[in-house]
């Protein structure tokens, strides 16, 4: 079943993280030639992967209409297996039409949808600001035209670099004026210069003034530095890992961590204060550390606020300015619930990670059963499914 729970009956849901999977020359249609013949390292041929040939093999076949009953067995079970489990051949992974048509199974009315997170670290880590910036007009382009199959429902999510702040303000106004919807950005410090660097004030400056969110994605930032996996053991992989895993055990606890930094910054450095109606999303990255991140916002300024002046500027308290900015989507594995209850009705939003096996088989019946533990109140389910989302992309709704 796709949508198996009593919360979304009656209710407007919107799904705040999926996915496109991008097939083998995907990119290349759309990257310029000095782009491709500049790489650091060359586009990732996905179908070159043994373990993953199978499963393009299988997507080829159904999408020429050569398999009609897988492609009925996919959209009748999007979320389990063979559903999510099948990447590239996953109802909507390849094609904006079935996209827009698997919202309409799963009662889903708008969702934001991010590049497939492999092609970006080809072109985004470049010495040369062409392949950076021309690789960012080639994947923008790309996600505008995947989702132009329903542009209003389908909302496009493309990247920024801010490796240059005069190009990256250029960058930012070229995806706004092609349509992009969110950009997704990293959360490390680039060249030496803080998140928060006044450089990039015109860049929040036109986000703002356009009503497009910042978002931050697991593969924003560094997780677990490779040194710290150094043990001198192999690590055993189990065959189903397909050997193309990219979030290992370590990283998973340790996510947030250049997310959090980056927070820091925009909010002490003053940038929220600035810009109060700049939103960001924090997508598959977790929830529990939050209620944390809170309280030690509001610790560090309350008790070391009085050696820096630059933290009397800010009007409201750190945690305050993050449940007005900020939204979030809690992992399906974690006790959404009790996340909500720690830092409010205002952050937490619904999300399926489509067709990204991570999101779960059962995201619909996942999180309604930890809002229910906690009794969350109509209110609390409607800004979870709905009004975040909403807030956070600008959705304006009648009252």
């Amino acid at each position: 079943m796709n949508q198996p729970t009593a919360h979304c009956a009656n209710r407007t849901v919107h799904d705040a993280d999926s996915h496109i999977t991008e097939s083998g020359g995907w990119m290349e249609k759309y990257a310029s030639k000095y782009v491709t013949d500049n790489l650091d390292k060359p586009f990732v041929d996905l179908e070159a992967i043994p373990q993953l040939k199978p499963v393009f093999e299988q997507a080829k076949k159904r999408l020429a209409g050569n398999d009609p009953a897988l492609t009925e067995q996919l959209k009748a079970d999007l979320y389990g297996s063979p559903g999510k489990r099948n990447l590239m051949a996953a109802y909507g992974a390849v094609d904006g039409e079935e996209r827009r048509d698997s919202l309409d199974i799963a009662g889903i009315s708008k969702q934001l949808v991010f590049p497939g997170l492999v092609f970006a670290s080809r072109f985004a880590r470049s010495k040369d600001l062409e392949v950076v910036y021309g690789g960012s007009e080639a994947m923008n382009r790309a996600m505008v035209d995947f989702c132009a199959a329903d542009a209003e429902r389908l909302l496009s999510v493309g990247y920024l670099s801010l490796k240059d702040p005069v190009m990256a303000l250029e960058s930012a106004k070229q995806a706004i004026d092609m349509g992009v919807k969110s950009l997704w950005l990293n959360s490390d410090a680039v060249d030496g210069r803080a998140p928060s660097h006044i450089a990039y004030d015109p860049i929040w400056a036109q986000l703002e003034e356009a009503g497009v969110p910042i978002v931050l994605h697991i593969g924003s930032g560094i997780n677990m530095p490779q040194e710290y996996k150094n043990t001198g053991v192999k690590r055993e992989l189990h065959p189903l890992s397909m050997n193309v895993e990219t979030t290992s055990p370590k990283d998973l606890p340790v996510l947030h961590h250049s997310i959090e930094r980056w927070l820091t910054c925009m909010i002490y450095d003053g940038v929220l204060e600035r810009f109060p109606n700049l939103k960001i999303g924090l997508i598959e990255l977790g929830a529990n550390w939050l209620p944390a991140c809170l309280a030690n916002l509001d610790l560090g300024v309350s008790q070391l606020g009085r050696f820096d002046t630059g933290l009397k500027k800010l009007s409201i308290k750190p945690s305050e300015y993050m449940k007005r900015q900020v939204k979030a989507t809690p992992l399906h594995v974690e006790d959404a619930g009790w996340v909500m209850r720690s830092v409010g009705k205002e952050m937490l939003m619904f999300n399926t990670d489509y067709p990204h096996p991570e999101g779960g088989t059962d995201p619909f019946g996942d999180f309604e059963r930890s809002l229910d533990l906690v009794q969350a109140s109509p209110e609390e389910l409607d800004n979870f499914y709905a009004k975040n989302f909403e807030d956070l992309m600008g959705i304006k709704t009648a009252s």
